[in-house]
């Protein structure tokens, strides 16, 4: 009698388990990257969307109409936001940005980062 019911026991806690982790990964695995740029614009990238980060030129292999090529790919334009605002005004680590900027308004990010390091109030 006490293996079947520790072996009920076990297969519950499995069971709880696989549940708990099958709800919480759903979760982790939605979330959105985002890029910031340095004038105060944003772009969200696509599901499934490829990007390549450099300051290089980028050459990669196209198809169209069967016919393969391998040439340079131009640069991502794109954006989502662009606050016009603040756009340009106040490059970032600017004694103007330091003033007008919130410190920990949006977490520890780089911008955060920059302020540690650039605006005197924290030593920089």
């Amino acid at each position: 009698m006490k293996n079947g019911t520790a072996s009920f026991t076990r297969s519950l806690w499995l069971r709880r388990t696989l549940t708990a982790i099958a709800l919480i990964f759903p979760m982790a695995a939605s979330a959105a990257t985002v890029i910031n740029y340095d004038d105060g614009s944003t772009y969200t990238l696509a599901e499934g969307e490829k990007i390549f980060i450099t300051d290089k030129r980028l050459f990669g292999l196209t198809q169209a109409d069967g016919v393969y090529s391998f040439g340079e790919k131009p640069a991502n334009t794109k954006r989502d936001f662009v606050d016009e605002e603040t756009a340009d005004d106040y490059p970032v680590g600017s004694e103007r940005w330091c003033e007008l900027y919130e410190p920990w308004s949006e977490g520890m990010t780089f911008n955060m980062q920059w302020y540690i390091r650039a605006c005197p109030q924290w030593g920089g």
